[in-house]
């Protein structure tokens, strides 16, 4: 129980102390190709830290709208996250067919 609680207090202290580093942002989209799921994170959450200051990669929100759709859940959110700061009209055009998506999907099962 104390290791979970440190743990999510680092995790708190390091997004608390975040900042956007706009040199890196073009390494962080050669990271959204990678087959590593950690990197995909790491350059997701990079991107997301920019929020609008990434919106000059509105030719990477195909991508990262893609992402939403990873295996993995962290990576899932991560994009979803990212798409949410970034907050062009491509990134919210890309939110609303996931939800949109998400709404049918629902629907369907109902």
């Amino acid at each position: 129980m104390t290791r979970m609680l440190t743990s999510g207090f680092l995790v708190l202290a390091m997004h608390l102390t975040a900042c956007c580093h706009e040199a890196e942002l073009p390494n962080a989209v050669r990271g959204l190709y990678s087959r590593e799921v950690r990197e995909r994170n790491q350059s997701l959450q990079m991107i997301a830290q920019c929020g609008k200051k990434a919106e000059k990669l509105e030719t990477s929100v195909p991508r990262i709208a893609a992402l939403m759709y990873d295996q993995n859940v962290g990576v899932a959110s991560s994009a979803a996250y990212a798409l949410r700061r970034i907050n062009t009209d491509g990134a919210r055009a890309a939110l609303k067919t996931a939800e949109e998506g998400r709404n049918q999907r629902r629907a369907s099962l109902r």
